[in-house]
């Protein structure tokens, strides 16, 4: 499906905003111009690559010289968040090292973002299925990275396929990191395909974050389990519940 097709199948099924992971390669005042004209406002992207590892001090010159162009790319889309990526573990660093050079490295990006007026959303991605080496696969280490680089510009990005992969007691966990969050990324388990699809409590989930003060976008990050219109209809219902 080309990028027009998806933009234009995203407004058909009633979406209005849109999200997507690298803007580089991509004609974006082309974008704008598209999703202006069919009602869409693009919301996050990835702000730097597992390329460019937040754990490791060296990388940090490469990493916030990405986030510079993302920012540039956020202005000409009017993009207010961008995920930040602290990357795989490090098998030559200590774990407290790659910890440490991660805190350093968010609170540099995040001075970058605040003063553009964007915030940075910190995605924990899950290690035993999709990332297996991720440093960051835990609400817990999610939570006390957070506060420990205690920056205004620096927040949560709730995926909750990937947490659920993680957490079986998920919603139970919720509560505690609510008011972390920024931006929550939908797919259902197994299988990652859309809300609704898998065994997720939705309801569950929702009540929690609505609880504790969410009140942002939810992005779907799955793969369709039919027709990408149906699997969208389908989203819409199950979220909005």
């Amino acid at each position: 499906m080309s990028e027009e097709d998806a933009l234009t199948a995203a407004a058909g099924a009633g979406m209005v905003r849109f999200e997507f992971w690298d803007w580089r390669g991509r004609d974006l005042e082309a974008l704008r111009r598209a999703a202006q004209a069919l009602g869409l406002v693009p919301v996050i992207y990835s702000g730097n690559t597992f390329g460019e590892p937040l754990l490791d001090p060296g990388a940090h010159p490469a990493a916030l010289t990405h986030l510079r162009g993302s920012l540039e790319a956020a202005r000409t889309l009017g993009v207010l968040l961008l995920v930040a990526h602290v990357g795989y573990t490090l098998p030559h660093r200590e774990p407290a090292a790659q910890w440490k050079a991660a805190v350093a490295g968010l609170r540099a990006a995040g001075d970058l973002a605040g003063a553009a007026g964007v915030t940075l959303a910190v995605e924990p991605l899950n290690s035993k299925i999709d990332h297996p080496g991720y440093f960051l696969d835990t609400l817990d280490a999610a939570q006390r990275l957070l506060q420990e680089v205690d920056h205004p510009a620096v927040r949560l990005l709730l995926d909750v396929y990937h947490m659920w992969v993680m957490h079986d007691d998920l919603p139970a966990r919720l509560s505690a990191v609510a008011p972390m969050v920024v931006h929550v990324h939908a797919a259902d388990y197994p299988g990652r395909g859309e809300p609704g699809s898998g065994i997720i409590p939705w309801p569950a989930i929702l009540k929690r974050l609505r609880d504790g003060g969410y009140e942002g976008p939810i992005g779907l990050e799955c793969w369709p389990t039919g027709r990408v219109d149906a699997a969208l209809r389908r989203s819409a219902e199950v979220l909005a519940a």
